[in-house]
C-alpha cells in the first residue's frame, strides 16, 4: 500500500471519527431552530470577504477573540491572547514571538501564516517574523482567525491560516489610559483619544511607551508608539487614514547550549554587544462605498518604511559587525462585490486586484531585492437552498525578483515565477444555530529574498511551494456556548525550508542551504467547547492533534517527523464573575514535545513538554479598572524554542499590575 493512500485513510479515519461523535449532536441541533445563530449578528468581520459584512460565509475555522475576552483576560501582549486559541502554537525568541498553525513549524511560520493589522500584512519579504510586539494591545477591538488555507482571497503566505487584528477607529466614541508595571523592571503607560469632529468625521490619537529588561539578561527592550487615525463614517462610506510610527530598542541576549540551561537566564559572553534597533513608519488608506443595493468596493493601500541597525552573533562566533537592514513595502488592493436576492438566498460576487511592491538592502552580505507581485482573484458564493451555500474561489499571481547578493549574485539576477489556487466550499446550515462545511483549496507561497540568494551549490532560484488542503467541520451553538470540531489534511509539495545537510554555496561560511523539499503532510483534529456552567463561570478547553510528517525528502528523511511541530496542544480556562465588580480569570496551556526547528533527521534530543498556568483578576469601579495579571503561575523552567542545540529558555514568572481609565 502506498504513503499516499496510508495518509488518506489516517485522514478519513479522523473525520469519521469526528463526524460520529457529532452525529447525537447534530439530531438535537435540528430539532431546535429558534436559539441564537453560530455567527453573532452584531459582528462585524471583515476576514472571510475582506468586505465589512455581517455574516461569515467562508465554509471554514474561523475564531474570534472579542474586546471583551481581551479586557477580561488583562492581557498586555498579543501573544497571550493567541496562545488560548485551537490549533495555534507560539514561540518567543528574545523577546519577539512567532506563531504557527496546521502543523507549521515555528522556524517557517512566518512564510506560512499570513498575519495582518487592519487588513495591512505584517509579514515582510525576508525571513523575519511579523513584529507582534509593534501592535499595542490597548488598541486591539477584536482578532479574527481563519484556521486553514486561504491563498485564494489573500495570496502569498496564507498557507495556514490568516490572522487579521483589528484595531479601534475613531468612532468607538471611547477614550482610555493606562499604566502597567511588573517585574523585570517593567512600566508601560499608552493613552487613546478619541474626538468626534463632526457628524461623519471622528479622529483617535495613541501613543504608547513601554521599558522592560525583560527575563533574561542583556534583553532590554525600550519601545515608543504613536498614531493618529482620521475616520469618515456614512450610511454608504467607511474611510480611514492613518499614519503610525514605531521605535524599539532590543538587547538579544541569544542562544544557550545545553550545558548553560542550569543558569536559563544568562546571556553568553559572545552576545554581549548583541542588539536590534529598529524604526518604522506606516501610512494607511482604507475605504468601502456602497455604489448602489447590488454594488460596493474598497480599497486599501498601505506604505511601510522599515529601518534596522543591528548586531547579529552566533553561539561560538561573537562579532561587533554593524549590520543594517532597510524594507521599504507599499500596496493597493482594489476590489468590488456584487450582492442579488436569490429565492434561495443572497449571491456574493467579490472580485479584486493584489498588488505589492517591496525594496529590501541588507548591508552585511551585500544583498539587496526588489520584489514586485501582482495577483489577480474572484470568489463567487451560490446559495444552493436556504441552508446551503458553495464557495467557488480562484487566484493567478506573479512574482518578479531583481536579486543582488555580494556571494551568490554580485552582478544581480531576475528571477521571476507565477502560481496558482483554487477554493470548492460547502456549507450547510442544519438549524439556526448549527452548521457543517467541507472545503477544498490549493495554497502556495514565494521564496523569501533570504531564501532565494542562500541556496544549494547549483540551484538558481527556488520554485513556489505548493500545497493542497481538505478540512471537514462543524459547528454548535448552545444558549450558553458553543462547540466546534474539524479535521484537515495539508499537503505541501516543494516545501521551502533551511536543510543544514543540503550542500552550501560557494563561499558560504556554515552548512546547509535552502531548498525545496519533496512532500510533506499534516493531518489534524481541533476540538474547542465553551460553556457557562453558571451565571457567574464560564468556562472553555480546546485540543488540537497534529500528524505531521515529512513524505518524500533526501535520503533518510522519508517517513521523519516535521520538525518544531508538537503533535498535541491542549488550552484551558476559567472566568468567574466574582461579583458585580471583580472576575478571576485563569487559564492552562499545554503543549507535547517536538524535535527541534531544523532538525528534518529527528537526530537531536526532543524539546520537552510542558503545562504553564496564568492568570489574572481585575475590579472596575465605574470608569477605573485595576487588574493583576501573572504568567507562568508556578515559575515552570522550559524551552520556547530550540535550533541547531541552540536553546531559548521560556519567560520565568512574570506578574505586572494595569490601571485604567476610561473617559
Amino acid at each position: 500500500m502506498t504513503q499516499t493512500s496510508l495518509a488518506t485513510q489516517r485522514f478519513v479515519a479522523i473525520a469519521v471519527t469526528a463526524t460520529l461523535s457529532l452525529s447525537a449532536t447534530v439530531k438535537a441541533a435540528e430539532q431546535s431552530d429558534s436559539q441564537e445563530g453560530v455567527y453573532d449578528d452584531n459582528t462585524v468581520v471583515i476576514i472571510a470577504s475582506r468586505f465589512k459584512e455581517r455574516n461569515a460565509r467562508l465554509p471554514t475555522n474561523i475564531t474570534i477573540i472579542s474586546k471583551d475576552d481581551i479586557e477580561r483576560s488583562n492581557a498586555t501582549q498579543v501573544v497571550q491572547l493567541l496562545k488560548r486559541v485551537a490549533g495555534v502554537q507560539v514561540s518567543s525568541v528574545s523577546g519577539k514571538t512567532t506563531v504557527s498553525m496546521r502543523g507549521i513549524s515555528a522556524e517557517q511560520a512566518g512564510n506560512n501564516v499570513l498575519i495582518q493589522v487592519d487588513g495591512r500584512r505584517l509579514n515582510y519579504t525576508d525571513i523575519a517574523a511579523p513584529d507582534l510586539e509593534s501592535v499595542l494591545v490597548s488598541d486591539i477591538e477584536r482578532i479574527e482567525i481563519i484556521q486553514g488555507a486561504a491563498s485564494t482571497l489573500y495570496g502569498d503566505q496564507a498557507v495556514a491560516g490568516v490572522i487579521n487584528i483589528v484595531t479601534r477607529s475613531g468612532n468607538s466614541k471611547e477614550s482610555n489610559a493606562s499604566l502597567i508595571a511588573g517585574n523585570f523592571g517593567t512600566v508601560q503607560g499608552n493613552v487613546n483619544l478619541n474626538h468626534t469632529l463632526n457628524q461623519d468625521w471622528s479622529f483617535l490619537l495613541s501613543a504608547n511607551y513601554l521599558e522592560t529588561d525583560n527575563y533574561r539578561d542583556h534583553n532590554e527592550r525600550d519601545q515608543s508608539q504613536l498614531a493618529v487615525k482620521f475616520n469618515y463614517l456614512t450610511d454608504t462610506s467607511d474611510w480611514l487614514f492613518e499614519a503610525n510610527t514605531n521605535r524599539e530598542d532590543l538587547e538579544t541576549p541569544g542562544a544557550l547550549l545545553d550545558f548553560d540551561l542550569s543558569e536559563p537566564i544568562q546571556s553568553r559572553p559572545e552576545f554581549a554587544n548583541d542588539y536590534v534597533d529598529s524604526q518604522q513608519d506606516v501610512l494607511r488608506v482604507f475605504g468601502q462605498e456602497t455604489i448602489d443595493e447590488n454594488w460596493q468596493y474598497a480599497l486599501d493601500v498601505n506604505y511601510l518604511d522599515s529601518d534596522i541597525e543591528s548586531i547579529n552573533s552566533f553561539v561560538g562566533f561573537p562579532t561587533t559587525t554593524v549590520n543594517t537592514t532597510d524594507r521599504t513595502q507599499w500596496s493597493i488592493y482594489p476590489r468590488i462585490k456584487g450582492e442579488w436576492q436569490a429565492g434561495s438566498g443572497s449571491i456574493d460576487w467579490i472580485n479584486g486586484i493584489d498588488y505589492d511592491h517591496a525594496e529590501y538592502d541588507f548591508s552585511l552580505l551585500g544583498r539587496s531585492n526588489e520584489q514586485v507581485v501582482k495577483s489577480l482573484y474572484s470568489q463567487l458564493f451560490i446559495p444552493l437552498s436556504k441552508r446551503t451555500d458553495i464557495e467557488l474561489a480562484a487566484r493567478y499571481a506573479r512574482v518578479e525578483d531583481d536579486l543582488v547578493d555580494l556571494t551568490a549574485y554580485p552582478s544581480g539576477i531576475r528571477l521571476k515565477n507565477s502560481a496558482t489556487a483554487y477554493d470548492l466550499g460547502l456549507s450547510h446550515q442544519f438549524s439556526e444555530d448549527s452548521k457543517g462545511y467541507a472545503r477544498y483549496s490549493n495554497n502556495y507561497r514565494f521564496a523569501k529574498v533570504d531564501e532565494q540568494s542562500y541556496t544549494a551549490e547549483g540551484v538558481v532560484g527556488l520554485e513556489p511551494q505548493t500545497g493542497d488542503s481538505f478540512e471537514v467541520g462543524y459547528e454548535q451553538s448552545f444558549e450558553h456556548g458553543y462547540l466546534k470540531l474539524s479535521a484537515y489534511q495539508l499537503v505541501l509539495d516543494d516545501e521551502i525550508f533551511f536543510d543544514p545537510a543540503a550542500t552550501p554555496p560557494a563561499g558560504a561560511f556554515f552548512p546547509g542551504a535552502n531548498v525545496n523539499g519533496g512532500e510533506s503532510e499534516r493531518l489534524g483534529l481541533i476540538v474547542d467547547y465553551q460553556t457557562e456552567l453558571s451565571e457567574e463561570l464560564t468556562a472553555g478547553a480546546n485540543y488540537h492533534f497534529v500528524d505531521a510528517d515529512i513524505k518524500r525528502g533526501e535520503s533518510g528523511t522519508a517517513g521523519n517527523r516535521i520538525p518544531g511541530v508538537s503533535e498535541h496542544t491542549v488550552n484551558a480556562w476559567f472566568d468567574w464573575q466574582i461579583d458585580s465588580i471583580s472576575n478571576w480569570y485563569i487559564e492552562a496551556n499545554y503543549r507535547s514535545d517536538r524535535y527541534q526547528e531544523g532538525d528534518v533527521a529527528n537526530a537531536q534530543p526532543k524539546v520537552g513538554s510542558h503545562v504553564v498556568l496564568n492568570s489574572a483578576v481585575n475590579w472596575q469601579w465605574e470608569q477605573v479598572t485595576l487588574g493583576i495579571r501573572v504568567d507562568n503561575l508556578l515559575d515552570k523552567e522550559y524551552i520556547d524554542y530550540a535550533q541547531f542545540g541552540g536553546y531559548y529558555p521560556a519567560n520565568g514568572r512574570y506578574g505586572y499590575v494595569k490601571l485604567s481609565y476610561r473617559f
